[in-house]
């Protein structure tokens, strides 16, 4: 991430974070059978968003059992707090109870998302010197795509310093209906 590029590359400067913390249930009947992404548009409770993983991938749950993963961004509550606040709005985004749910387990990253306050530079440089490439959530948007974008950008500027013409840059992209 960022904060390990700067620690080999002195003076980069890294964003501020947003941490995120995913959560991990388990359950004997899946609160919803489509392989969807639940979001909670009216904000209402720790969860931003939430999907039951097996209707995606039945063998990523426990034998018998369903397996629902659910992102809280920001400072969650405190840990003693946390399962229980979680498990209320969840009964209420799937309209079902949760009591019987398992916690499975909880990750939480502190420095999960680079923050992007405006003005937001959404192309930073990826070339910082001759031979000196940096890619990464942190040079684009903050999402796995600018990563990815980043990463683009990057392998373009290092063919192009080796006067190497990327073939993607030729083709056309396919028309989409």
């Amino acid at each position: 991430g960022g904060g390990a590029a700067a620690e080999l590359l002195p003076g980069l400067r890294v964003p501020d974070f947003h941490p995120v913390t995913v959560l991990h249930h388990t359950a004997p009947v899946p609160p919803m059978t489509d392989p969807a992404l639940l979001l909670d548009a009216d904000g209402g409770g720790p969860v931003a968003y939430t999907a039951v993983m097996s209707a995606v991938d039945p063998s990523r749950a426990p034998a018998g059992r369903a397996l629902i993963s659910s992102t809280v961004l920001g400072t969650p509550p405190p840990a003693a707090e946390l399962d229980r606040s979680v498990r209320a709005h969840l009964t209420r985004l799937y309209g079902t109870p949760t009591d019987g749910w398992e916690l499975l387990a909880v990750h939480h990253d502190p420095e999960a998302v680079p923050a992007m306050p405006p003005p937001h530079d959404l192309r930073r440089p990826v070339r910082l010197l001759s031979g000196l490439y940096v890619c990464g959530d942190h040079r684009d948007t903050s999402t796995v795509q600018g990563a990815l974008f980043s990463g683009r950008r990057a392998a373009h500027a290092i063919l192009r310093d080796l006067g190497v013409r990327p073939e993607y840059e030729t083709a056309p992209l396919p028309a989409v209906a």
